[in-house]
């Protein structure tokens, strides 16, 4: 202000007493008749002042050229006061704008009110391709912009409170179309929420998140159009990953948006009105692949309504629609594989390792409405809660909640699932791997994280299923916006509430008629009631989201479906809901049975052995392939061992890996506990397998470089046998062993000889090592190796050192050195061992 006084006081005074000035010393005292008249010397003042200086008037005598240099002197302080003020005002204005300070003058637009930088970025991340970021507003309590190191930096911002209304005065909160609200602390999201409403009338959209289920009330009082709780979601998700192997994936797959297949809130088309429900169903799944999933109308989401309902003009539908490029649904080509989501047996208990009593009371409540049998077993540093519910069968083991006294407190080598929760994500990455090494990999863990990728190290450790904390709210707000029952649907569904619409996963029994996937909709709405939505590939272990209406479904495939959650008649149509217990082979006098459990056809015995017969010439392989497959059939175990064996190997066939593990799996079902050992290896060649297509570089970070540089092809391939024997010569594929596993098959360029080392884990068989020549300091630089790959597992025992000392022999390396790599060995893993290590520096599942 005082800067512009100036200017308006400065300027004009110069201009005046220049031009009078050199009109009185030019004219008046000097009779220079160019500056007679007033206006011939404003003109020379503006130029002089301007620096122009044109020349065609000018003054002559000395005195006038004396004034003139004043003159000079005061343009330019004239023009420094201009430019600085300009500067000034700018500069204030930029200030303004990066301290928040600014208001927003603009309608229709977004607001995001939080606390937390995260929470934002994630809702931007989810609504930047659909919306206009120009027409995004952010308020936040920050000195600073809170996404300055994100791309979303230049968005506008305002600094502060938004449950202030002077706040939501400067954002135009009044013109907003969507408010998402956030805040750590419940009440300042409520007040947020309750002052958007009052201001707009109810007439903006507010999104919000929360934690706890008792403010969940609150938030329907106050008008809020759709309030989250993550706890609501994920704890939910993780009991569906425990239960319904798929479900979880299915969930995400439809929630992003980016994922291709999309939920939709549509009016219903006037040509359709009059429909039943089951006619508009496969109606637009024949003709469009959308998938009708409810009816939405005023604001009451029906959920799978009855197959006789008659649709209205009233009636708004939430369907799931294919993305452009897959215009009818997904064929199989187009499926996603599930890593980690077999069948888990339920033969054993329960844990839960976690130091955040939300999430404790919040899965046990879920337990609690699902009535889990099994005992669970509580590890955590909490004191136990007075209000546990009654109906669960609950150890609470006081301590430590991821140490491995805690664990093995918990029985942790016979637990089935574990759900691992934490507030640090260092703390599930040592529960994870304390859990894995502890059960030996046999436990299927469910683990929680908050920090963005951190599901690749959690996975690298062993988990089964990683699920972010906040993974689901910004997706399931971005899209509740704008598709009206859309996250009312989906907490629904995740729900296992008596009496309500809940996703589940069963497979399709054996006698199951194969049918087009409009037929089975159809067949399984009409038999069960239930709405089926999405299809897992049992063998070959991808999910379907939104299968093709002419995707054929055969028997043993699982169905994704909402249905009632008391619902009893599924059993016509499914297997029961839970996994066969895998039970050890019979033992007679201490020696293995040579016959598996006993069945109940004894024709299958008999197929069985001419089965064998037959297989001992390679020529009646095809003849041996039909008896075993009649003999499996009937449910012999040791026939469907050879089937598998047979299929894996491409005897009497060609080789199908799936077809192979879907009949190892049979085996063990019906007891046969090589088929265990075997099933465990054919996960570690799939994990494997998969790493192997997604890994772009050709790093091999567990093996000296030195020493690959100097290997050729047939060099390379005899290190990876050495490499696999010593792997598998204790007859056990530790967890951090599969990285050793994944890199000799990664050496590999001939896809026989991989095809011959997968063979060997497959079936625990240990590769020839014949006698070899190499040159230089390879021989040692091998050995060395492979300590690293005998004692990575902690344990360093006579099988492994006689095949280290039969590898040293084979390079034709002194024994002294060999003895002194064993010695290595021994001191290493003493050291292991004494100091507690974990070694969580190897790659291992991905």
């Amino acid at each position: 202000m005082k800067g512009r006084l100036l200017l308006l006081v400065y300027i004009p005074t110069l201009l005046f007493l220049s031009t009078l000035g050199i009109h009185l010393i030019e004219y008046q005292l000097m009779d220079n008749e160019k500056y007679r008249y007033i206006w011939d010397c404003l003109y020379w003042t503006m130029v002089t002042i301007s620096t122009v200086g044109f020349g065609d008037i000018h003054p002559i005598h000395t005195p006038g050229r004396i004034f003139t240099l004043f003159v000079i002197a005061g343009g330019v302080v004239g023009y420094s006061l201009v430019i600085s003020l300009i500067t000034s005002r700018f500069a204030q204005y930029h200030s303004r704008r990066e301290r928040g300070l600014d208001s927003a003058d603009i309608s229709d637009h977004i607001l995001i009110c939080s606390d937390d930088p995260n929470w934002m970025t994630e809702i931007l991340i989810q609504i930047r391709d659909f919306e206009d970021t120009e027409k995004i507003v952010l308020i936040a309590p920050f000195e600073e912009h809170p996404l300055l190191t994100t791309p979303f930096k230049n968005l506008i911002w305002i600094s502060g409170d938004a449950y202030k209304m002077e706040l939501l005065v400067k954002a135009s909160a009044v013109k907003a179309r969507i408010a998402y609200v956030y805040y750590r602390e419940n009440s300042n999201t409520l007040m947020t929420v309750m002052q958007l409403e009052t201001m707009s009338g109810g007439r903006i959209i507010t999104l919000a998140q929360y934690i706890g289920e008792e403010y969940r009330k609150y938030f329907e009082d106050v008008g809020c159009d759709h309030a989250v709780d993550p706890y609501e979601l994920y704890v939910p998700l993780m009991m569906q990953a425990y239960r319904s192997q798929g479900g979880p994936s299915w969930i995400k797959r439809i929630v992003y948006r980016r994922l291709g297949n999309t939920l939709h809130t549509r009016k219903l088309e006037p040509t359709l009105v009059g429909l039943t429900w089951m006619e508009y169903v496969i109606k637009l799944k024949s003709s469009r692949g959308i998938m009708p999933m409810a009816v939405v109308v005023d604001e009451v989401v029906m959920i799978n309504p009855d197959a006789d309902y008659e649709l209205t003009l009233d009636d708004s539908i939430l369907r799931l629609e294919p993305p452009p490029k897959r215009p009818k649904g997904d064929h199989d080509e187009d499926g996603v594989q599930l890593i980690g989501m077999d069948e888990i047996p339920i033969d054993g208990h329960l844990i839960i390792s976690s130091d955040n009593p939300v999430f404790i009371k919040r899965l046990l409540s879920e337990m609690s409405r699902t009535e889990i049998e099994e005992p669970i077993k509580i590890l955590s540093e909490i004191n136990p809660f007075d209000d546990k519910p009654e109906n669960l069968n609950i150890e609470w083991i006081h301590g430590p909640s991821n140490a491995e006294e805690s664990f093995r407190k918990a029985n942790a080598s016979e637990a089935k699932v574990a759900f691992i929760d934490h507030l640090h994500d260092g703390q599930n990455l040592m529960a994870v791997l304390r859990l894995e090494q502890e059960s030996d990999g046999e436990v299927f863990s469910i683990s929680t994280y908050h920090e963005k990728d951190f599901d690749q190290q959690l996975r690298r450790v062993g988990c089964d299923f990683c699920l972010q904390v906040d993974d689901l709210v910004a997706p399931l707000l971005s899209q509740s916006a704008e598709n009206s029952g859309l996250g009312t649907m989906i907490e629904q569904i995740l729900s296992e509430e008596p009496n309500s619409q809940s996703l589940f996963v069963r497979k399709l029994k054996f006698d199951w008629v194969p049918k087009s996937w409009v037929e089975t909709i159809l067949e399984i709405k009409k038999q069960c009631n239930h709405l089926a939505v999405g299809l897992i590939r049992h063998r070959e272990g991808i999910l379907l989201v939104n299968p093709h209406p002419e995707t054929m479904i055969y028997s043993g495939d699982k169905l994704i479906f909402i249905a009632l959650e008391s619902a009893e008649k599924r059993q016509v149509l499914f297997e029961p809901n839970h996994v066969l217990s895998i039970v050890d082979e019979p033992l007679l006098n201490g020696k293995e049975s040579s016959r598996e459990t006993k069945t109940s056809d004894d024709s299958a015995d008999r197929l069985f052995q001419e089965a064998m017969q037959l297989s001992r010439n390679p020529d009646d392989a095809m003849a041996s392939y039909r008896l075993f497959h009649q003999a499996a059939i009937k449910g012999h175990a040791l026939a469907q061992y050879n089937l598998g064996i047979m299929i894996f190997n491409g005897q009497g066939v060609p080789k199908n890996r799936e077809e192979a593990y879907h009949w190892f799996r049979e085996s063990v079902r019906s007891g046969n506990s090589k088929a265990k050992r075997v099933l465990r290896s054919i996960r570690v060649l799939r994990e494997i397998e998969i790493t192997r297509e997604n890994e772009e570089n050709d790093d091999f970070p567990e093996f000296n470089p030195e020493m690959l540089e100097g290997l050729n092809e047939d060099q390379r391939y005899w290190f990876a046998k050495t490499v696999v024997a010593m792997v598998m010569v204790d007859e056990h594929i530790e967890i951090h062993e599969r990285a050793f596993l994944h890199s000799a098959l990664r050496l590999l360029t001939n896809n026989h000889r991989v095809q011959e080392l997968e063979e060997a884990i497959l079936l625990g068989r240990i590769p020839d090592i014949d006698p070899i020549k190499l040159t230089g300091d390879n021989p040692k630089r091998i050995l060395e190796s492979l300590i690293n790959v005998a004692t990575i597992d902690r344990d360093f025992d006579q099988r492994e050192e006689k095949l280290f000392r039969h590898i040293g022999d084979a390079l034709e390396i002194d024994d002294k050195f060999i003895n002194s790599t064993i010695k290595l060995g021994h001191t290493r893993v003493q050291q292991f061992r004494a100091n507690q290590l974990r070694a969580p520096n190897v790659r291992v599942r991905i």
